[in-house]
């Protein structure tokens, strides 16, 4: 379980510069950093509930971070960088149950010519997770990417090499809306959509999970997501 310290709510009025979002919020307008680097497509609507938080940090340029939008009376997780720190307490507080009595977490973790989320240890051997947020959706299904991602072909390549030597290679796809089924976009990134196809057919462990966040107490838990899917 994770919990946010503060977040203050508002309304959503536009992006520009990818990283940058205006808000209302308390009668004026906040422009707020939003960490979130996909097109959110399915999230960002004319006058959506936000939530934010605030940084106490005196060097940071923008006080406010983007952390979710209300879509279909549910709130979205937005924060691509934060949700690392969500699936760590969860891996660490057992909530995923394919990666269960982790005697040893490591974040940011070097491999190759490049890095992997997580490094972690369990009484079956060591294993390596890359964390994915999933803010696209249709009507039966949770979708990711929602931008052409050169990055994220890397991190199944470099999750291949590493279960030559040994490595148990897994990616987890963090869902933010409840929908039976998961599958790569096809429409946006036919690249990315093959090589994961490429990547489960040589031994990659996809984990789907969804956030569970009660505003109320701030706080985030994980539970089982959809079932993966290939070529509908």
């Amino acid at each position: 379980m994770y919990e946010y310290s503060k977040l203050l709510k508002g309304k959503f009025i536009k992006r520009y510069k990818r990283f940058f979002t205006d808000v209302l919020f308390d009668g004026g307008i906040l422009t707020v950093h939003n960490p979130n680097t996909g097109s959110m497509k399915c999230v960002l609507s004319d006058g959506a509930d936000v939530l934010i938080s605030e940084s106490d940090n005196p060097s940071r340029k923008l006080k406010h971070t983007l952390e979710a939008v209300l879509v279909e009376d549910r709130w979205v997780l937005t924060n691509t960088i934060l949700m690392n720190r969500i699936v760590r307490h969860g891996l660490l507080d057992n909530e995923v149950k394919e990666l269960r009595d982790i005697t040893y977490l490591k974040s940011e973790y070097k491999y190759g010519d490049g890095r992997i989320d997580f490094y972690g240890e369990t009484a079956d051997g060591r294993f390596l997770a890359e964390v994915k947020n999933v803010t696209m959706f249709d009507d039966e299904c949770s979708i990711f990417p929602d931008a052409v991602t050169e990055r994220g072909r890397k991190h199944l390549g470099l999750l291949l090499e590493a279960a030559k030597e040994g490595y148990r290679p897994y990616m987890i796809y963090v869902c933010q809306v409840d929908r039976p089924f998961f599958r790569p976009a096809y429409e946006i990134d036919m690249k990315y959509a093959e090589a994961l196809e490429d990547a489960v057919s040589r031994g990659l462990n996809v984990i789907t999970v969804m956030t569970v966040f009660d505003e109320k107490e701030g706080r985030v838990t994980l539970k089982e997501g959809g079932e993966l899917r290939f070529r509908l």
